[in-house]
């Protein structure tokens, strides 16, 4: 298999941060840099790469917080994220003081993401599935490759549960059928990996999550 994978928790609330690179050609994506800056960028040291993306499935600030010093060290990283979650993205100071984060700089993002849009990294890809409901513009990033089918679902859905919608932007009924529509149609053997906490599949939450059932 030509594909790695380094999922991790990063900062205050553990934010999944996934490091995936093509083992042939060393290319990665980094998927929701949310903290620990030193932690991501010993990582990809230590493993060699060469980061074309910084690929956010949306704005709060636990997914991004780390993505300026990140970007300042794989420079020809682009940062992608929707464009429906810009000013969210822009109200990073009001988001750091209500969620009793560290302050951050941020840097422009280079390209708004569409949906169904698709991020190739040496031999592989990822195609970004636009998933409101938990802000304006979260979106998931979906992994086909000959052995297995895996979800990078952000806040959209994890295992047992789904991503809160108080927050700037959510909308209950916009993320229910956001999963309904986008993610339930995934074949059942998909492996989620969601924005905090364990892995799951989309057949195990079909069955068993208790706010949105198939």
């Amino acid at each position: 298999m030509s594909l790695a994978i380094h999922t991790f928790p990063v900062g205050l609330y553990q934010c999944n941060c996934s490091i995936v690179s093509c083992s042939q050609t060393k290319e990665a994506i980094i998927i929701d840099p949310g903290s620990d800056a030193d932690k991501i960028i010993e990582k990809v040291s230590k493993l060699g790469l060469k980061v074309k993306y910084l690929l956010h499935t949306h704005a709060h600030l636990d997914h991004f917080g780390a993505t300026a010093a990140v970007k300042r060290y794989c420079c020809d990283a682009e940062t992608v994220l929707h464009r429906e979650d810009l000013e969210l993205y822009e109200a990073h100071s009001q988001q750091a003081d209500l969620l009793q984060l560290p302050r951050t700089e941020i840097v422009p993002i280079d390209h708004y993401l569409e949906d169904e849009e698709e991020f190739d990294f040496g031999t592989n890809g990822v195609k970004a599935l636009f998933t409101p409901g938990h802000s304006p513009g979260s979106s998931c990033f979906s992994l086909e490759t000959s052995e297995e089918h895996i979800l990078f679902a952000g806040d959209t859905l994890f295992r047992g549960a789904v991503g809160r919608t108080d927050l700037w932007g959510g909308d209950s009924a916009t993320l229910t059928k956001s999963i309904k529509n986008r993610l339930y149609t995934l074949d059942g053997g998909c492996r989620v990996i969601p924005g905090h906490g364990p892995e799951t599949s989309i057949f195990h939450e079909k069955n068993n999550n208790p706010y949105v059932q198939a």
